[in-house]
């Protein structure tokens, strides 16, 4: 009896001895498992992502995710290869040939071909909305495609062969390379079925580093493409949030890896717990003060314009990381030229008098960042001057051109991307006077290589519409990223995560 009882309890020793052993190894596996999976949330999970016209930034970065395009911006903005390996342009800027690399594939290990590019180029052409394919109807013959004049494979001038992707335009366009790095133009087979990708992701193949594992209203995960992307995250996991505030509730649990521009509040405190990366953004804010009625003299606009740098240069010492100033700059490259900075410093500095008033009043559309700055401007006036500024943050109304003319000042977001300078004064033209319009036609219908410095000039000098700041991306990141980057159009990328 005792030697039963003696082997009984040297059996139960046994058990739970390799009973610890398994747990470890489990434990060691879910360690491992954890630190290759990434999670970060968006605000609502789009269902239909065959074209970009509603989607958000955050909404294209799965696009990006899972396709890649030709050719595709650093985060210097640089225009890189991608599944083009080289890129040969001819010399009257007509024609681009792409030399398809031979080491991409699909995500069910296929060979990416011309031939696939070409036939993505002709089903684009036909789904996607108008605005958001301007160069591509650049192309000889896809105007007349898309209005059903021609056929693609004849009438197109846009030919993939065993190597090449061949395509020629209609007249020479500065910008083309640069268009063709934006999710519109990665990519994806069976455009059609992006419609629905919630019933149409496990049939799809894909171009891109990952490919789609799940999809649904809560989450997206996506598998790493191992036949594109031998070291990247095995698992980006992306969840439903219906706010920012949301996420960073679950990043502070460790629920959330990655949180993309988290609350103001909570810059400083990331920053010095080195727990926040902070890249440049295109996009920047501009004061336009209304010339319509001429109420306010040049000294006028001279000295509100100061004021309200000022102002943003307060909250900026206290919140460097939100934006940057602009300091006089159109565009954050041009803070570089001294020559021009200085010049225009004299110039804003000259004094004068001039009658002013109890009241101006700020007119903007209603985002957070512009919030920020209506709040800022309004106080730093009303502590440094006898000037009260009274602002309306408004939504639809803001189109309103008639409700613009009654403010003194509008604040205007534009895109200050300095390799699209056609686009960004395209977007002020409602802004400027008779004599600038007249001035921006012209240089619009010469070949001027890009140079609106003359525009540029008239626009400051008059003090019409003028820069304040360039804003930041702020990605809050957790213990498992040591680094991520966006590419140039502002999208992660997903292959860089570290």
């Amino acid at each position: 009896m005792k030697r039963i009882f003696f082997y009984a309890i040297m059996l139960s020793f046994i058990i739970l001895f390799c009973l610890g052993f398994v747990n470890k190894e489990s434990n060691n596996l879910s360690t491992d498992d954890s630190q290759e999976t990434i999670s970060y949330g968006i605000n609502e999970i789009p269902e239909d992502l065959e074209k970009v016209t509603n989607l958000s930034k955050r909404h294209e970065d799965i696009i990006c995710a899972v396709s890649k395009g030709l050719v595709s911006k650093d985060v210097d903005n640089k225009i890189v290869p991608s599944l083009a390996g080289e890129i040969t342009k001819s010399k009257d800027g007509i024609q681009y040939e792409f030399k398809i690399r031979d080491d991409i594939f699909w995500s069910d290990g296929s060979k990416i071909t011309p031939n696939d590019i070409a036939t993505f180029f002709k089903e684009l052409l036909k789904e996607e909305d108008e605005e958001n394919i301007q160069a591509l109807l650049n192309v000889y013959g896809a105007k007349e495609f898309r209005d059903g004049k021609v056929v693609y494979e004849t009438g197109v001038a846009i030919k993939g062969n065993e190597n090449f992707v061949i395509i020629r335009l209609n007249k020479a366009d500065d910008n083309f390379l640069s268009e063709l790095t934006k999710p519109q133009y990665t990519l994806r087979k069976y455009l059609i079925m992006w419609r629905n990708m919630k019933n149409s992701y496990s049939t799809l193949i894909y171009s891109g580093d990952y490919k789609i594992d799940s999809f649904n209203k809560d989450q997206v995960v996506l598998k790493r493409n191992e036949n594109n992307n031998k070291s990247g995250i095995d698992t980006i996991k992306i969840l439903n949030d219906d706010s920012v505030e949301t996420s960073m509730a679950s990043y502070e649990v460790k629920e959330r890896d990655i949180v993309i521009n988290p609350p103001e509040s909570e810059l400083n405190k990331l920053s010095e717990q080195k727990k926040l990366i902070t890249l440049p953004e295109t996009k920047g804010t501009y004061l336009v003060i209304n010339s319509k009625s001429n109420s306010i003299p040049l000294q006028g606009r001279r000295d509100i314009y100061n004021d309200v740098c000022k102002a943003t240069e307060s909250y900026q010492n206290s919140n460097n990381k939100e934006f940057e100033l602009a300091e006089g700059s159109f565009f954050r490259e041009d803070k570089q030229d001294l020559t021009k900075l200085q010049a225009r410093k004299v110039i804003s500095n000259k004094e004068g008098e001039w009658n002013k008033p109890k009241i101006l009043t700020l007119l903007c559309e209603d985002t957070d960042e512009n919030r920020i700055l209506c709040r800022t401007i309004e106080d730093w006036f009303k502590n440094n001057t006898n000037i009260t500024i009274k602002y309306s943050l408004v939504k639809e109304e803001f189109e309103d051109e008639e409700l613009k003319k009654r403010y003194d000042m509008i604040l205007v977001n534009n895109n200050a991307n300095s390799s699209d300078k056609t686009d960004f004064y395209n977007n002020f033209k409602k802004y400027l006077t008779e004599d600038q319009n007249k001035l921006l036609e012209k240089l619009l219908s010469t070949k001027n290589s890009g140079d609106y410095s003359s525009l540029e000039e008239n626009l400051f000098d008059n003090y019409d519409i003028l820069p304040l700041v360039f804003y930041n991306e702020n990605i809050a990141i957790s213990d498992k990223i040591s680094d991520l980057k966006l590419d140039g159009n502002g999208n992660i990328n997903f292959a860089t995560i570290q």
